[in-house]
């Protein structure tokens, strides 16, 4: 096949070849026009012509774009006229359906088509540079003609659920942001993450010989059975839970027996060195591209079914901050030379969208008038005035806040705050009571779902939840917290998105060299030059408040530092 032998508009499917931690690079590319395919290896002789084809503004119509586009800007090309995704696509139909919306998922789901595999095209080869020529380029014109095809097979459905504005004007343009991100990538440094990981390590040392001494004798930790034979076997400890294996030895277990037990509290404290050290400095360091010093994890806008994105190769948004040693991983996540991080995070921006949504008159009095929202509800849960809120009390507030979001009842919540479940459900009445508009929303929104088999976020994306019509009261039961939460965290998302999208055209527009690193949950990273800062603290701040209207106010709390432990 020639490049373009007709006029209309591409499918395109690339090879992307890579050995971690390299980023991946294009190896081939095949492209299909009205059914007529054909493979084009990347070489000396095509590479002008593909990297032109790939830069102009013809119409091109992808799966996952982003990744293609961010092996471009790797190799300092780009990727022009994309039109149309059609892992997107088939995310905004149904984010469910096809999780994470891989091409031969989708191909069978829509076009009744089994496609190769990756793994069938490289054959035993560890890449495809290594594999048979003759697979690779078949694969690849089957992917391209299952774009082509599903693109055409998808549109209607787009169309039918008035989604294509939102795959056009957020999805679209946001998968080449997400590109960019990926493509620069945010400096790690090594020799901290070791420096911390030997510190983890040999904290960890002493406090499995701190537990081999209450137990008795040593036993593996990392061990379920042996923890729960040490536990409840021979230390006699009153058994809390089991599972189908034996004794459950899971978190929410221990912590209710760490006050009364030292064991219990001590392996706890190894579990969360552990983890550091295997979830996060290891893999950080393996993840550090040799050829940079930095990180280019993936960003994946069609794995989260609430709309929110997810890091992947590395996932960043793991990143720990919830306790002193978690925070100390961010110290290894520096700028490049000379330049400043910024970090920029809303402040309750799923607790601000409930207010906007249900129009509480108390949670929207507690925002618009900067009130104190956790010690409001604590108030109410404790019954006494907020000035005699203790910070123990707020710190239950708080937890009982968020659990309306996440749609956690009596006994959940009972066990994370450490309380009978009757005590749990007297507190989830009492914020009922303070929050009536809540009480009332929620049963309205997942009246509506019941009904329409759906729900929708503040820009109208659905999610399909099948498990309101199950007779099984347990999937209906999460259906039901599905059809109440994803209008909170899904518009959350798409509010986080809207913004990202301002805020890069306004640093292009400017002509800043600042860049956009990581997005994780509801904070943004920057790196910009030291005389960049505040203009780009002032339009990173100016859109993110501001890039959607609601009934209360978005606000960002904005930090720079020569790390991101310092600058959050």
């Amino acid at each position: 096949m020639a490049l373009c032998p007709r006029r209309g508009a591409i499918a395109v499917a690339p090879v992307l070849d890579s050995e971690p931690p390299r980023a991946p690079a294009l190896v081939g590319v095949a492209l299909c026009v009205g059914g007529d395919a054909g493979y084009a290896p990347l070489s000396p002789a095509t590479a002008e012509a593909l990297h032109e084809l790939l830069a102009g503004p013809r119409p091109k119509i992808v799966h996952h774009a982003r990744d293609l586009d961010a092996a471009l800007r790797r190799a300092g090309h780009a990727l022009g006229g994309v039109a149309g995704d059609t892992a997107l696509a088939s995310f905004l139909v149904d984010p469910t359906k096809c999780i994470p919306h891989e091409l031969e998922r989708v191909a069978r789901e829509y076009l009744q088509r089994a496609l190769p595999t990756a793994r069938d095209a490289r054959g035993g080869a560890a890449t495809f540079a290594e594999a048979d020529p003759a697979a690779v380029a078949a694969w690849a014109v089957s992917s391209a003609v299952a774009t082509e095809d599903l693109w055409t097979a998808l549109v209607p459905r787009l169309d039918e659920l008035d989604a294509r504005k939102i795959h056009d004007d957020v999805e679209l343009p946001l998968s080449g942001v997400l590109a960019r991100m990926s493509a620069d990538g945010v400096r790690v440094l090594p020799d901290v993450l070791a420096s911390l990981q030997r510190d983890f390590g040999a904290r960890r040392a002493e406090v499995e010989a701190r537990v081999h001494e209450l137990a008795g004798h040593p036993f593996n930790l990392g061990s379920s059975k042996q923890l729960g034979e040490v536990l409840f076997d021979e230390l006699k400890i009153d058994v809390v839970k089991r599972n189908k294996t034996g004794y459950s030895t899971a978190a929410d277990v221990l912590e209710r027996l760490a006050p009364k037990h030292e064991i219990a509290e001590r392996v706890l404290e190894w579990r969360a060195l552990d983890k550091l050290i295997n979830t996060y400095t290891e893999v950080l360091q393996r993840a550090i591209d040799p050829t940079d010093g930095r990180v280019h994890a993936t960003f994946q806008q069609t794995a989260g079914a609430s709309g929110r994105l997810i890091t992947t190769d590395p996932d960043l948004q793991r990143t720990p901050i919830r306790t002193d040693d978690g925070r100390r991983i961010r110290e290894a996540f520096v700028p490049r030379g000379g330049w400043e991080l910024i970090s920029a995070d809303w402040s309750q921006i799923e607790l601000r969208v409930l207010a906007h949504c249900s129009k509480d008159a108390a949670l929207l009095r507690a925002f618009n008038e900067r009130l104190d929202l956790h010690r409001q509800t604590a108030a109410s849960i404790f019954d006494v005035v907020e000035a005699e809120v203790t910070r123990e009390q707020r710190t239950v507030g708080k937890t009982v806040n968020f659990a309306t979001i996440y749609g956690q009842g009596a006994t959940a919540l009972g066990q994370q705050l450490g309380v009978p479940r009757k005590r749990a459900q007297e507190m989830i009445d009492r914020y009922f009571e303070l929050y009536s508009g809540v009480r009332a929303w929620l049963d309205r929104t997942i009246a509506e779902a019941d009904a329409n088999g759906y729900c929708e976020t503040l820009l109208g994306r659905r999610r399909m939840i099948p498990e309101l019509r199950s007779n099984n009261w347990q999937d209906r039961g999460y259906g039901e917290r599905i059809a109440a939460n994803t209008p909170i965290q899904g518009s959350a998302a798409d509010i986080c998105k809207l913004a990202m999208l301002q805020i890069q055209r306004e640093l292009d527009a400017r002509g800043l060299a600042a860049k956009m690193l990581v997005q994780i949950h509801d904070e943004l990273l920057f790196e910009a030059p030291p005389a960049e800062v505040t203009e780009v603290v002032a339009v990173v701040r100016e859109r993110m408040e501001r890039c959607v209207e609601l009934a209360v106010p978005l606000e960002v709390e904005v930090g720079v530092g020569p790390s991101w432990a310092a600058a959050h």
